[in-house]
């Protein structure tokens, strides 16, 4: 597997997640790109329509409406919802510290925005798909639902890993997760995840039927 690009790898940021919302788990270094991965994929697809949206309106400048318009159309359900709740909470308290005067300035864009996901590499990232301005709180909103997205991700694994007896999320436990919930299995589509498996099913034309039981001289 070729290495992620810096400016693509969020594995760090992901790890301080995972400590925020499973303290005790650990998770393996193929987990963390799959993790990894699964941000890069959200962002991928709420930017696509981001830009859409754009072009659509001939807009030069990629606000954190476009952006939340986006998650509306790119996101499935209730991921949706409250992936649009924590962005505009963060951009709301972004905003809030930015007035906050002098005290305030030696803060970075993230801790601003309460976020461990790091909102200038992200601005980075959408500059490099989106050549147009960007607004400075298009960033913050992205940074935020990819946080939630992670977040969300690696509850639900490190609860399977838990359901398993295991110290530290694998990539087995990120497809368990994913396939087990029905928004993040129709958002990654048919993506597999390598030395993820598969999740057991078998087909009930194939599930042998039982055979009516007879009963016996003495009535059983």
């Amino acid at each position: 597997m070729s290495p992620t690009p810096k400016e693509r790898n969020f594995t760090t940021y992901s790890y301080r997640v995972l400590k925020q919302v499973h303290p005790m788990t650990g998770i393996s270094k193929d987990a963390g790109i799959c993790v990894n991965d699964y941000a890069n994929h959200v962002f991928n697809v709420v930017m696509a329509h981001a830009c859409d949206l754009c072009e659509l309106n001939k807009k030069t400048t990629l606000t954190s409406r476009e952006v939340q318009t986006g998650v509306r159309l790119a996101i499935p359900g209730e991921l949706a919802k409250h992936a649009v709740c924590e962005g505009t909470k963060a951009v709301s308290k972004f905003s809030s510290n930015l007035r906050g005067g002098e005290t305030r300035k030696a803060m970075s864009q993230s801790a601003r925005a309460g976020l461990q996901f790091p909102v200038g590499r992200v601005k980075n990232l959408m500059k490099q798909v989106w050549k147009g301005r960007i607004a400075q709180g298009a960033p913050v909103y992205m940074a935020a639902v990819m946080e939630y997205h992670v977040a969300e991700l690696l509850e639900l694994a490190g609860n399977a890993a838990k359901d398993y007896h295991c110290k530290r999320i694998t990539p087995r436990h990120c497809t368990l997760a994913i396939r087990g919930d029905e928004e993040l299995d129709k958002l990654v589509g048919n993506t597999c995840i390598k030395q993820g498996g598969v999740i057991p099913h078998i087909h009930r034309a194939l599930i042998p039927k039982n055979k009516p039981h007879k009963a016996g001289g003495f009535g059983f």
